[in-house]
């Protein structure tokens, strides 16, 4: 296993290796030309050193409060310049590059929780 050498990057790395390791149901992926973990076909943390804010990028949804996780380095994601932040996607930088694997895993919680929902009511429905 890879262990961090201070890097973004590397920390990036080493947190998508142990997420495929270790969490069931994920994948390699891809988001905005950079690499991501998947959950059920869908991006749900990735690493991006694009714009002007670089750091983890992760999908907590709407219903969820950002501000409730007491992050002091993040934004919302706003890919596109003529275009509104996304807000159901946030990216957390460096200086709380010790809390990605954290705020990784709450991502995938976030994202198994909508895929059980969806199941669940896919089964009401038959």
């Amino acid at each position: 296993m890879l262990t961090p050498d201070g890097s973004d990057q590397d920390t990036w790395l080493v947190l998508a290796e142990d997420l495929l390791a270790n969490e069931a149901g994920v994948e390699r992926g891809r988001m905005m030309s950079s690499d991501a973990v998947t959950f059920g076909g869908k991006v749900f943390a990735f690493y991006t050193t694009r714009g002007r804010f670089a750091g983890l990028g992760i999908r907590l949804g709407r219903d969820l409060d950002v501000f409730s996780l007491k992050l002091t380095d993040w934004e919302y994601l706003a890919p596109f310049k003529s275009k509104p932040p996304m807000m159901d996607w946030i990216v957390v930088g460096k200086q709380d590059r010790d809390r990605w694997p954290e705020m990784a895993r709450l991502a995938l919680d976030v994202m198994r929780s909508a895929a059980e929902a969806k199941a669940a009511k896919k089964r009401l429905k038959s």
